[in-house]
C-alpha cells in the first residue's frame, strides 16, 4: 500500500472540473484500489481520488467530509450545504474516496495522509487546523484516525484539530452482538443481510466472534463499554469531537425490530459521558428526532440530514479559531 501511494504521488491527475459542480475539482491519487477502499462505485473505474474545493482566498484550514459505507463521495455533496459554507469561509474542503476497507482502517489512514501531504504542500496549511468527519462509517475512520494520530504523535501525518460524527457505530462487540440480533429476528432482509455481511468480515479481520476474541474487538473498536478507560476513547480526551446521533425508536420498532440497546446512540451516549467525565469539556452529543431523511426522501435515522450544516461550520470555525 505504501509503495503504491509513494508512486501514486508522482503520477496523480488533476482531471477536468466536474460537472455537478464548476468549483470542484477531481484529483486522482491512485489508479488502483486493491484494498476496496473505494467499493459499489458504479463505473469501471478503480482509481483513489479526492475531490477539493478552493477557496478563493487562503485557507485558513482543512475541512475532510467522508462518505459512509458504500456511499459515492457525489451522493454526499447532494445531501449537505456544509462544503458550499465552508469554503465561503476560506475553508479548504476535502472529499476523499473512501467508503470501504478493513474495520482496521489501517490502508484509510495511510491514503488520508497521502491526501493529507498533497493539501498541505500546496496550500500551506497548518497541519494543526484539519476538522475531520463523516457519516456512519466515515466518523468512524475520522475518528479512529485522531486516536491513532493522538496515541502515537510519529503515526499520522496530522494531528487532527477536532473530529465530527454522524450516527457512528464505536463498539465492535456492541455491534457484532447487535448484528446477531438482527439475524435471529429475521425481520428486515435489509437488517438481516447487513447482519451476515457484517458478522463474516468481523470473524475473517478480527479471527473470531467478541466471545473468542475479545481483546481484538478492544484494540480496534474506537469505544469500548467493557474498558473502564473506554479503550482507545480515551485517546480522545484532549480533542473535541461533536456526535450527531437520531435514535428514531419509532422507525427501528417498525422497520427493523431493535429496541435502544441495539442502537449506535447508546455507545455514542456513553462514549460522550466518559469524555466529559474525563474532563473533555468539548466532547458533546447532539440528538435529534424526525430529522433522518435518505436522498430519495424516504425517512431513515441514519441519514446525513440529521446535521445541521450551519451549525457544524459554526461549531468547526470556532474550533478551528
Amino acid at each position: 500500500m505504501k509503495k503504491r501511494l509513494k508512486i501514486s504521488l508522482i503520477l496523480f491527475i488533476l482531471l477536468n472540473t466536474l460537472t455537478f459542480g464548476q468549483d470542484v475539482e477531481k484529483v486522482v491519487v491512485s489508479e488502483e484500489d486493491p484494498n476496496n477502499l473505494y467499493m459499489f462505485e458504479p463505473t469501471e473505474s478503480e482509481s483513489l481520488f479526492y475531490l477539493k474545493l478552493v477557496p478563493e482566498a487562503h485557507p485558513i484550514g482543512c475541512l475532510v467530509i467522508l462518505p459512509s459505507w458504500g456511499e459515492l463521495v457525489e451522493s454526499v455533496m447532494d445531501q449537505i450545504r456544509l462544503h458550499q459554507l465552508a469554503v465561503q469561509q476560506n475553508l479548504l474542503v476535502i472529499f476523499p474516496s473512501i467508503n470501504g476497507g478493513s474495520s482496521k482502517f489501517t490502508d484509510a489512514h495511510e491514503f488520508l495522509d497521502t491526501i493529507f501531504r498533497q493539501v498541505v504542500e500546496a496550500y500551506e496549511i497548518p497541519k494543526n487546523k484539519f476538522i475531520l468527519g463523516g457519516l456512519s462509517g466515515g466518523g468512524m475512520v475520522s475518528l479512529s484516525y485522531a486516536e491513532k494520530a493522538n496515541r502515537d504523535k510519529d503515526s499520522t501525518f496530522i494531528i487532527p484539530k477536532a473530529i465530527f460524527a454522524l450516527d457512528s457505530p464505536l463498539d465492535f462487540a456492541h455491534l457484532y452482538n447487535q448484528a446477531q440480533r438482527d439475524v435471529e429476528r429475521n425481520f428486515s432482509e435489509v437488517a438481516v443481510n447487513e447482519g451476515n455481511w457484517l458478522m463474516n468480515m468481523f470473524k475473517k479481520e478480527f479471527g473470531g466472534t467478541p466471545e473468542t476474541v475479545p481483546a481484538e474487538y478492544i484494540k480496534y473498536s474506537i469505544y469500548s463499554h467493557s474498558e473502564e478507560d473506554g479503550g482507545n476513547a480515551k485517546y480522545l480526551l484532549k480533542t473535541p469531537v461533536r456526535i450527531y446521533t437520531e435514535p428514531g425508536i419509532e422507525w427501528q420498532l417498525k422497520n427493523r425490530q431493535r429496541d435502544l440497546y441495539d442502537l449506535n446512540s447508546t455507545d455514542i451516549s456513553a462514549m460522550i459521558n466518559l469524555l466529559q467525565r474525563k474532563g473533555n469539556g468539548d466532547a458533546e452529543i447532539i440528538v435529534t428526532h424526525d430529522k433522518g431523511i435518505r436522498a430519495d426522501g424516504t425517512r431513515h435515522p441514519h441519514s446525513w440530514s440529521i446535521m445541521d450544516s450551519q451549525g457544524c461550520l459554526n461549531w468547526a470555525l470556532e474550533m478551528i479559531n
